[in-house]
């Protein structure tokens, strides 16, 4: 399965088991050069609701700094505080820009709500007689948790049979959440182009499992979908964390510095990434404030790259990717208890959706 783009005369595809980053407009040029890469892309979002820079900001790319990679643009109208709900009409200007540049369309789709099958019908209906569009599903997670709305949600991707774009909304990482590991299962099992984005640690059991993409957000709130705050109010900014990998998830820096107090092994801290050159992780630590956000995302984007090459490389089969991904899963949980944390529950919650052995009778 693959969805195509096109920038200029030049057809670029985005292949399966593509990982992608996740940014806003105004760190575009910053993440395309680690994006612009075979197996990578990059999606982007408005910096603070402004379509027409983001459109400006894909142009440039195209066309000022030949970016060759799958390009896609995330409308966002799902998020925030004024966000539109499933039954808004999609934007025809926003539809016809994006194929003006050439790209992969995605749907300016509005936020599925709970109880909104009607929104979630109408998404897929209105992109199934676009041509070449994928839908972005902003959803509610009980329609991943809940085996009534799994059923239902299934059933109408089925139904359109259009690629979708999921997007899951929690207030932390929505795969920790019981129930949406299994339902994201289900829906890669429509047998549609399937991609995921908003997404972190978890895209890379996405793509062992059969996602055609999955993206990784910058920071924090590109990471996942956050709910609407019952009133408005400042939200502070969060301090930066960072992709631990022994222990697959994302850790802050003054964590990790002071787990490696208390065990300063240097196999568990040491990193080869273009990033830390052979420095241990917790260097980030030591450097002002202001400027740990930017290594530390590179830092995560290279660690997640080098999984996604060691689960799913050239001639590794599907069945093994899956294999692999739940012992790591597993390990991962492991050395998580070592340091004094608490494993990430999504580790438990894709180890627990790994297909069970087949007993074999013996005589």
């Amino acid at each position: 399965m693959e969805v195509p783009t096109v920038t200029g005369s030049a057809c670029v595809m985005i292949t399966e088991r593509s990982l992608l980053v996740h940014c806003s407009a105004n760190q575009a040029l910053r993440c395309a050069r680690i994006a612009d890469r075979p197996g990578g892309g990059l999606v982007v979002s408005p910096h603070q609701r402004d379509e027409a820079g983001l459109l400006a900001t894909a142009a440039y790319l195209l066309r000022q700094q030949n970016f060759g990679a799958p390009l896609l643009l995330d409308a966002a109208r799902y998020a925030g505080q004024a966000r539109l709900p499933a039954s808004a009409p999609f934007n025809p200007r926003w539809l016809r820009r994006q194929r003006e540049l050439g790209l992969t369309v995605l749907t300016d789709s509005g936020y599925v709500d709970s109880d909104d099958e009607r929104g979630l019908a109408g998404i897929l209906h209105r992109a199934a007689i676009l041509p070449d569009v994928v839908a972005v599903l902003p959803l509610h997670p009980l329609w991943l948790r809940d085996r009534m709305h799994r059923a239902v949600l299934t059933g109408h991707i089925r139904a359109a049979g259009v690629p979708v774009a999921l997007v899951l909304e929690a207030h932390r990482d929505p795969f920790a959440l019981p129930g949406v590991v299994a339902g994201l299962l289900e829906v890669l099992r429509c047998e549609v182009p399937t991609l995921l984005l908003r997404s972190d640690i978890s895209a890379l059991g996405a793509l062992c499992h059969g996602a055609l993409a999955a993206a990784v957000g910058t920071v924090g709130a590109l990471r996942h979908l956050a709910p609407k705050l019952p009133a408005p109010r400042p939200v502070p900014r969060p301090a930066p964390s960072t992709v631990f990998r022994p222990t697959l998830s994302y850790r802050r820096l003054g964590a990790i510095a002071r787990a490696k107090r208390g065990r300063a092994d240097p196999q568990l801290w040491g990193c080869a990434c273009e990033v830390c050159d052979g420095r241990d992780v917790d260097w980030m630590a030591d450097l002002p404030e202001r400027e740990r956000e930017v290594p530390a995302f590179e830092h995560s984007i290279r660690v997640l790259r080098q999984l996604r090459e060691e689960l799913l490389g050239e001639g590794v089969p599907a069945e093994a990717s899956r294999r692999s991904w739940t012992a790591r899963c597993v390990d991962a949980a492991y050395r998580s208890r070592e340091l004094g944390w608490p494993p990430a529950p999504m580790l438990a919650h894709w180890r627990e959706a790994a297909p069970r052995p087949v007993a074999r009778l013996t005589a």
